[in-house]
């Protein structure tokens, strides 16, 4: 788990285009519940990329090593659209109160290399 919090880390550090990493916010409820309960980061997370659905679909078909499906984690880089996905029978409303909007992208790192899982995700927000 260490290794894979450390290459999640590593991805957030090179990646500033997106719009909203909630347990970054220090003043957000998200990120005091990190720094209280957490001791590092785990290695599936969201992120809203800027835009709307359309552009968290353009970055999710631009990806090239994370693959398209919808899981918890594995051995493999897999990247989601929750809203979309698995949370598509949730009231709009709903999803919004908790944070999923059209424009959130959940991505889950497996142990593929993370400079390559970097790059990757670099190029496809350029694609966003």
């Amino acid at each position: 788990m260490r290794k894979r919090s450390r290459r999640f880390c590593a991805i957030t550090r090179k990646v500033a285009k997106l719009h909203w990493l909630p347990y970054l916010d220090a003043e957000s409820a998200e990120g005091k519940t990190y720094r209280e309960q957490c001791s590092g980061a785990g290695s599936t997370f969201s992120f809203d990329i800027v835009g709307d659905q359309p552009a968290a679909f353009r970055f999710l078909n631009a990806l090239s090593l994370f693959k398209q499906a919808v899981s918890l984690g594995g051995t493999e880089s897999l990247a989601s659209h929750p809203g979309s996905t698995t949370h598509s029978g949730v009231p709009q409303a709903v999803r919004q109160r908790i944070g999923i909007t059209d424009a959130t992208v959940r991505l889950s790192i497996g142990i593929e290399n993370a400079g390559d899982l970097i790059e990757d995700v670099k190029l496809a927000l350029d694609q966003a």
